[in-house]
């Protein structure tokens, strides 16, 4: 029988990717339903270290789909899915995630065949596509987009290959989810009044607060080790994949220099430093040091210090272990011990049951004891001993050689930190919240992981968190469920608030293309909009010029500067007044009380920043915060004269004093009276000459100059 045309190229396209296959750092053979793929996708979480090709069953049969039986995808499609997955990652350069949900989307496509009974991937049409859609529709799956646009991918694969009997031409009308949020300020008065319209991303007001009260009452050595690993997501706003793997050495710290190299120093004569924590990089694995906002360095400084302290013991053993390779302890392998010392290391709850557990656990691994046992005494509490090698044998194969985070070189895998090098680390077993807290392995330290994290955030409703065992909750009693990428957007979303620009988001935040701060920016528009009319903010000093040349044009801002530019207009055109702005109107300085049009890049501030005794120079900017600084600058200084005149009496030099701060005090008062919301506007009209004629000049006595 000749095979169509569909058949011969999906056997064509299934031959070239097992070729290609072959030759990847892969152990693990093509027919195998289970992928090992560490070595050719690394990924810092060794739970996802394999991709599987059985059957995808979730969330079918709740939605009234026929549900595959559980087990391997049938062979004619799993070589389909296999090739598909193969060609997807080397043509695209897929990381592991991405890689792991294509597959899974070809999965999905399985289910609609098998609703019309056949397997052959040549037999998918469009309709096969439309149905995992409505699927995915129906079930409330909540990244939908993405899942249909791995599906467009797929489709549109097919189509090049010509891998199907028919044209797939599948096009999908779904939308990218809203990326902007209304959300409101954390610290608004009105917040009890009004409805809360978050995201998901962003954590509630009262999240934080409840993990303010479990931060700083940790209930136990090994909550208190995932609460500062969290504390430092709060405090850097970094991954959680690289914040659980922060080197030990992490903490650095640096003289702050002024432009010309010269350590600053504060008032006391002592050196300024800039604290930083050092990480890896999730993308690319490089390493960085994350400086650290002043506020966030005590957060910090505490979770490293305490961090450090708490893992004392793990980092020992595990260190001892990484120097003998395969032995989990000092006893040697042939000696015979009794269950109380393997208890020291494979600890149990119920202290009166504890041998008997240890009894169960070690003879349902394979671990008998040393002495033969009556039938009628087996599994009773009885003093029981042990062959050393033979439980080191079981354990050993946990600690995964103490890689605790790798790279790929030129296809060899490369440790870059061992666990005892791991700043967070911890006992297995260490993290258990809801019950059988005792039964911890000290014979197994390892690194936390991103899932320690999220069952600690309360991600899974499987899992006791630190919010649950305290019955600490959202304000409409449901539990609080947070993940470890929620710091992330919060921390993004408060400096696009504070007015940062997008390239010191990314720096801030580790990231490398500056195009994907909005996906993290939750504000809405009336945020944005008030944060543009609370504080003129530029992102460079090209939107600062353009903003005075405006201004100018306009007659907004007045004095010398714009009588000279209109003149020029008048008299010589548009190109000779549009010269002069370009050659001397090149300053702007907005300051908390109004903008300075002195270019200080070619002479020092004439008032010696004095600007309040009435510099010509000065220029209200008409933003509601800036009366608000105003009226503060004029309640302090008033305080301050009255204080002076009760405590100056009599010392040399006070009444120049109090008069010079009596002549500033009129001068905010008087604009103040003004309207100063009417947009920008000169503050002393009539201001003082900004420079010194050359007859009022003092001459040095033995220069003619």
């Amino acid at each position: 029988m000749t095979l169509s045309r569909a058949r011969l190229s999906l056997e064509s396209f299934i031959a070239q990717e097992q070729a290609i296959f072959r030759s990847l750092p892969i152990s693990t053979p093509w027919a195998e339903s289970f992928w090992g793929i560490g070595n050719w996708l690394p990924q810092r979480d060794v739970n996802k270290h394999a991709l599987t090709f059985e059957t995808h069953r979730q969330a079918l049969e709740k939605t009234g789909y026929p549900a595959p039986p559980k087990g391997p995808l049938p062979f004619a499609f799993q070589d389909f899915s296999k090739a598909l997955i193969v060609y997807l990652q080397r043509t695209r350069s897929l990381k592991f995630s991405m890689v792991a949900a294509y597959n899974i989307a070809v999965r999905r496509l399985y289910n609609t065949l098998f609703e019309r009974g056949v397997s052959d991937p040549t037999l998918l049409t469009r309709g096969d596509f439309d149905r995992v859609v409505g699927f995915l529709r129906e079930s409330g799956y909540k990244n939908i987009y993405d899942a249909i646009s791995h599906l467009q991918v797929i489709a549109n694969t097919i189509d090049n290959l010509q891998l199907t009997e028919f044209a797939i031409h599948f096009e999908h009308d779904a939308k990218p989810e809203k990326r902007r949020h209304d959300y409101i300020s954390l610290h608004d008065p009105d917040r009890a009044v009004k409805q809360r319209k978050s995201d998901d991303r962003l954590p509630s007001r009262e999240a934080m607060e409840a993990y303010a009260l479990c931060s700083n009452n940790p209930l136990s050595d090994g909550e208190e080790i995932l609460l500062r690993v969290i504390d430092l997501l709060i405090a850097t706003g970094q991954r959680g994949n690289e914040v659980a793997v922060i080197p030990y050495d992490c903490w650095v710290e640096r003289p702050i220099k002024g432009t010309t190299g010269e350590v600053v120093v504060d008032a006391h004569g002592k050196p300024l430093v800039e604290c930083g924590i050092r990480y890896f990089a999730e993308k690319q694995f490089q390493s960085r040091v994350h400086w650290l906002a002043e506020s966030d360095i005590p957060l910090a400084r505490r979770a490293v210090e305490r961090l450090k302290t708490l893992t004392n013991e793990q980092r020992e053993i595990a260190a001892w272990q990484e120097l003998h390779p395969g032995r989990i302890w000092s006893y040697p392998p042939q000696s015979v011990i009794s269950d109380a010392k393997v208890l020291d290391w494979l600890g149990f709850s119920e202290a009166r049951s504890a041998s008997r557990n240890l009894y169960l656990f070690l003879t349902r691994n394979g671990v008998h004891p040393f002495d033969d046992e009556p039938d009628e005494k087996q599994g009773r509490s009885l003093k029981r001993r042990y062959v050393a090698g033979e439980i080191e044998r079981l354990i050993v194969p946990r600690i995964r050689g103490h890689a605790a985070l790798t790279e790929n070189v030129g296809g060899q895998v490369r440790i870059v930190l061992r666990t005892s090098e791991t700043l967070a680390i911890a006992f297995d077993g260490q993290f258990r919240f809801g019950g059988r807290e005792a039964n911890v392995f000290r014979a197994v330290p390892r690194r936390v992981t991103l899932g320690d994290i999220n069952h600690a955030l309360g991600d899974d409703e499987k899992y006791t968190s630190i919010f649950s065992r305290r019955s600490l909750t959202e304000s409409d009693g449901t539990p609080i469920r947070l993940t470890s990428h929620q710091p992330r957007h919060w921390r993004n979303t408060i400096y696009h608030l504070t007015g940062m620009s997008d390239v010191q988001q990314a720096l801030a935040l580790g990231r490398k293309r500056l195009d994907q701060n909005v996906y993290y920016q939750h504000t809405s528009i009336e945020e944005n909009t008030a944060a543009h009319h609370e504080f003129l903010a530029f992102n460079s000093y090209h939107e600062r010029l353009d903003f005075l040349h405006t201004a100018i044009r306009d007659k907004r801002i007045h004095g010398a500067l714009t009588d000279s530019y209109h003149a020029l207009l008048s008299d010589k055109g548009t190109t000779t007044a549009e010269a002069f702005l370009t050659v001397h109107a090149t300053a702007l300085h907005v300051t908390p009380f109004g903008g300075c049009i002195h270019d200080f890049s070619q002479a020092p501030c004439p008032k010696h920043l004095q600007c309040w005794n009435g510099c010509s120079h000065l220029h209200l900017m008409g933003t509601p915060s800036e009366r608000v600084n105003l009226e503060k600058q004029a309640k302090n200084l008033t305080k301050a004269i009255s204080i002076m005149r009760d405590a100056g009496t009599g010392e040399a030099g006070s009444d120049v004093w109090l008069a010079d701060q009596e002549n500033k005090l009129k001068n905010l008062k008087s604009v103040l009276a003004r309207d100063t919301n009417g947009g920008v506007q000169r503050v002393f009209p009539n201001g003082r000459p900004i420079t010194v004629v050359d007859s009022d000049k003092r001459h040095s006595s033995v220069s003619d100059d």
